[in-house]
């Protein structure tokens, strides 16, 4: 253990720049990988609803949740909270609701047009 705060003493600047940078870095890949996040829920919300329908919540929710942390890489499991995770599958949910409010469904097909 002495040892350890010795060369911490000694190098103190170092391991300051290190946690520096690799704070930055962390962060940096964080917010650069926001928008792929967001459109993973997006995609996996729409399968949910697909395969489960309405009156399903739940169960969609879970199903989501499943399959998102299946692909999610794992330093972005450690980068994104689980409430901030639910934030933006609210987010996804309230965004699907307002497509399908607008006469669209699905399969991108407007409903006129069948």
């Amino acid at each position: 253990m002495e040892q350890i705060i010795n060369v911490i003493s000694v190098y103190y600047i170092d391991v300051i720049v290190l946690f520096v940078f690799a704070g930055i870095s962390l962060y940096l890949y964080k917010t650069s990988n926001h928008e792929l996040l967001k459109k993973m829920i997006l995609s996996l919300v729409v399968e949910a609803e697909k395969q489960l329908g309405s009156k399903t919540g739940e169960l969609k929710y879970a199903l989501v949740v499943e399959k998102l942390y299946g692909v999610m890489p794992p330093i972005l499991r450690l980068l994104y909270s689980k409430k901030k995770i639910d934030s933006m599958i609210e987010d996804a949910v309230d965004y699907l609701k307002r497509y399908l409010s607008d006469g669209k469904n699905l399969m991108g097909y407007d409903s006129e047009n069948i």
